[in-house]
């Protein structure tokens, strides 16, 4: 029968079962929750990178799988995805293709994090400036930080009172944030005449939203005078004979051949004022009458036709006039003929701005208009608006007008300015509109339309999930330049916590700048993930165990939407200098500290000679010759330096960047002591840790990443190990004989396995093979050949040596036979000399 078997974790007890023979093997992997990274046996042969796992399970098969959890996410993530591949390639269980097809949640532990793009201002720390952020992720912020706050819709702005108050709405960030020093720039901004704010926390319902779209095509244009008005044509075209014509309901229509002299008419914006000139003839009570009218109107739509035919169709103009006048329209009957001799169309140079079209639908149009008056003058204009099709050509019945005066009511030449709010009878639609100013113009007074805005009215509004803030300030009357936008308040996230009494997660919201906190509440409420999954005992053991909380903080924004959960919790750890490994499925954390005692202990009998080697750099790593930090300043919120010079001969401080420094930029921290710790930690590891190893161990227990452990230099003679076979009193008795040279130490492990401590050395006369140590009473295991196979064990040399059995561990391969295979560097106390 096919049978499997999967060791979930290297040293624990194997699953065994059944496996149905026919059964594809990427279908049984699926149903397994595996990680990313496993080794898997058909047979007892590793398959290498180009199997097939469609391959299905004969009778007398055995496979053997050892997952080596290194990331979130498994090998359903493949699976998943197979489908849509199999019609282009065979799966293969190839590293490409996992690399290419595993979507993980946390992704590779051990990469750097990479920069995120559309970085908030918050994060840039040049030129700071409220921005829209389009198609980016929102603000996540953590911690304490002077937020910049994204534009999430057009600065609106309005005259009131001959003032101008300009309106911004901005995201401040996800979730609740505690908010305080509200400024513009360095300014307060309640300091400023006219200025207010006003936060709306997740929930919170916001009575009224402006939500405003310029006509971008309106800019300051000038409002000519009816005394400008010159009576000069600017575009004149004549058609000698038409097609038809006729009058009815207020229009006139007429239809003409397709001509290149009419195309400009064709394609003008429309309503168009025009004069057009038609042949008519009607009946009076003296006779028939024919002749040539003028006729002054709009042209409101033009309409381009064939007449069906299948090869080379004749074409036809057909243009529409209404809102006529003049004295031939108005002797005209309705029920004149529209004869076919004449059109002519003219457009004069007019007084008329415009028209301007809303590229949204709104359902109120607001106009800004100024004025620069003499006193006590009127500016009497007419503002017209009418609603487009998608071609923007008129919707008829839809034009509406209104009067306004745009006048000085002081005594003095001053500018004035004006705001006229409309709501449209044709409801929500885009719209198009034009502005004619109705008296004479001079120098002592000209109009002008600065803006205008489509406007949409939304109320009741609320955002469950985001802290947005409302400013709106009173803008300069004669600003000397144009100013960006420099609103930044001090934002702190409130965020859950742990309850160490309880041991429970304690869901009350509260402000914190804890790297802890950051994590638990981007796993947990940001994230939706178990929070079972967090070794929340040894996260908040080591933010407890911290010397000063500073050494603690995390303060940033996460802006980018693509970014991974696993790159944020990284990025969080990182600021307090910690890391994380997967122990099955849990996430647990360590610090790259000083640890009093290495974890596990190894020696040359259950170390192999294959894959062994070591290497020391003669020089600083890569050349490097200081440490260049930045970090953000908490007062400047502008970058701040740490430069630190590492020679062989010590560390010392610097004014400016060695000329080949070790750059680090220490995302999430805004504090010298933080940033200064960090610094003084990768200067000291320059000098402190050069040496590397790389061995074999037999270990049936998981070597995490981060641990420290004992392991003896395998050519390193003066590193004596071995294991206990007795003990009477203080005198222990070893495998393999002791040469004493000096002051000697022992380091002795208990029946466990674990490091027990650390004791002097005395020989034992007359015995070569024991040593003798004040050392307390304790379990250890004593090898007998029989029923104790896996003894204490023991290293004996000078206490310099001892220190340099000690390496920290850089990665670590289970490889499916209870053999691990571990990348080393030094470890070394005098690292964290400046903790």
């Amino acid at each position: 029968m096919a049978t499997f078997e999967i060791q979930r974790l290297p040293g624990a007890p194997k699953q065994c079962g059944r496996l149905e023979p026919g059964q594809r093997m990427i279908d049984w992997l699926d149903g397994q929750k595996l990680h990313n990274s496993v080794l898997v046996k058909l047979n007892g042969k590793e398959l290498p990178d180009d199997f097939d796992i469609r391959y299905r399970f004969k009778i007398d098969d055995h496979l053997s799988v050892f997952d080596q959890p290194q990331k979130m996410g498994g090998i359903k993530d493949l699976i998943k995805l197979s489908a849509p591949w199999e019609a282009i390639n065979p799966i293969r269980l190839t590293k490409k293709g996992m690399a290419a097809l595993q979507k993980t949640l946390v992704g590779d532990i051990k990469k750097t994090p990479s920069v995120a793009t559309g970085e908030s201002p918050n994060n840039d720390l040049t030129g700071q400036t409220n921005v829209a952020r389009l198609y980016k992720g929102r603000p996540n912020i953590y911690g304490q930080i002077r937020a910049y706050p994204d534009l999430i819709q057009e600065s609106l702005f309005e005259f009131i009172d001959n003032k101008k108050y300009i309106t911004e709405l901005m995201e401040i960030g996800y979730g609740k944030y505690d908010i305080s020093s509200v400024r513009y720039s360095e300014s307060s901004l309640l300091a400023m005449d006219g200025a207010s704010y006003q936060v709306y926390q997740p929930g919170d319902v916001i009575g009224t939203i402006n939500e405003g779209y310029a006509f971008d095509d309106v800019d300051g244009q000038e409002l000519p005078g009816l005394n400008e008005g010159t009576g000069v044509i600017k575009y004149q075209a004549t058609a000698w004979g038409i097609v038809s014509g006729s009058y009815a309901g207020g229009q006139i229509s007429v239809k003409i051949n397709k001509n290149a002299d009419f195309d400009y008419f064709f394609s003008a914006v429309k309503p168009l004022p025009v004069t057009f000139v038609i042949n008519v003839s009607y009946a009076t009570t003296t006779g028939n009458v024919t002749k040539d009218i003028s006729v002054n109107g709009s042209l409101v739509q033009a309409i381009l036709t064939n007449d069906g035919a299948p090869v080379n169709p004749a074409q036809f103009y057909t243009f529409v006039f209404n809102d006529m006048s003049g004295n031939d329209i108005m002797d005209i009957p309705v029920n004149a003929t529209i004869n076919t001799t004449v059109l002519q169309i003219t457009e004069f140079e007019s007084t008329v701005i415009g028209p301007f079209f809303s590229a949204v639908e709104s359902q109120y149009l607001w106009f800004h208009l100024s004025g620069s008056q003499g006193g006590k003058k009127d500016g009497p204009v007419t503002i017209k608006w009418w609603k487009v099709d998608d071609d923007n050509n008129i919707v008829p019945g839809t034009e509406q007008f209104l009067a306004v005066n745009i006048r000085n009511n002081s005594g003095d030449q001053d500018y004035v300015y004006y705001t006229f709010k409309v709501q449209p009878s044709s409801g929500k639609a885009r719209y198009a509109f034009s502005v004619q100013r109705t008296n004479n113009s001079s120098n002592s007074s000209q109009l002008y339309v600065l803006a205008a805005h489509a406007i949409n009215v939304r109320t009741g509004v609320s955002y469950p999930d985001d802290t947005l803030v409302k400013v709106t300030v009173r803008e300069t009357e004669n600003a000397s330049g144009i100013k960006d936008r420099k609103y930044n308040l001090l934002a702190t996230r409130l965020v859950i916590s742990w309850d160490r009494a309880t041991q429970q997660i304690d869901y009350t919201l509260r402000a914190s700048r804890s790297f802890a906190d950051a994590v638990l509440h981007e796993w947990v409420m940001v994230s939706g993930q178990d929070a079972g999954r967090l070794d929340l005992p040894a996260l908040y053991a080591i933010s407890d165990s911290l010397s000063d909380q500073r050494l603690g903080y995390f303060d940033y924004t996460f802006s980018e939407a693509k970014q991974s959960l696993g790159e944020r919790i990284q990025i969080i750890c990182n600021a307090a200098r910690v890391d994380i490994n997967w122990i099955g499925d849990v996430l647990t954390f360590w610090r790259d500290e000083e640890v009093d005692y290495p974890v596990a202990i190894f020696g040359r009998s259950n170390m192999f000679w294959e894959e062994f080697k070591i290497g020391y750099s003669m020089s600083l790593p890569n050349g490097y010759d200081g440490v260049t930090l930045d970090y953000t300043d908490p007062r400047t919120n502008d970058k701040a330096y740490i430069w630190l010079s590492v020679t062989p001969g010590g560390i010392s401080e610097t004014i400016g960047s060695t000329p080949n420094a070790m750059t680090i930029s220490l995302s999430g921290c805004r504090n010298e002591l933080q940033a200064r710790n960090r610094a003084y930690l990768e200067a000291n590891r320059l000098i402190n840790s050069r040496t590397s190893m790389t061995v074999k161990v037999f270990e049936t227990t998981q070597v995490v990443r981060g641990a420290v452990v004992q392991c003896p230099d395998m050519y390193d003679n003066d590193q004596q190990t071995g294991y206990l076979k007795g003990r009477s009193d203080n005198i222990f008795l070893t495998s393999e004989e002791i040469k004493f040279n000096g002051d000697m130490w022992a380091v002795i492990t208990d029946s466990l396995g674990n490091y027990h401590g650390r004791y002097r050395a005395y020989p034992v006369n007359d015995n070569s093979r024991a040593f003798i140590a004040d050392a307390e009473w304790f379990d250890v295991n004593i090898y007998d050949g029989r029923m104790v196979q896996t003894p204490s064990r023991y290293y004996i040399a000078s206490s310099s040596e001892l220190n340099s059995t000690l390496w920290r561990v850089e990665s670590s391969k289970p490889n499916g036979d209870d053999t691990q295979t571990l990348s080393l560097v030094e470890y070394s106390s005098e690292i964290y000399l400046n903790d």
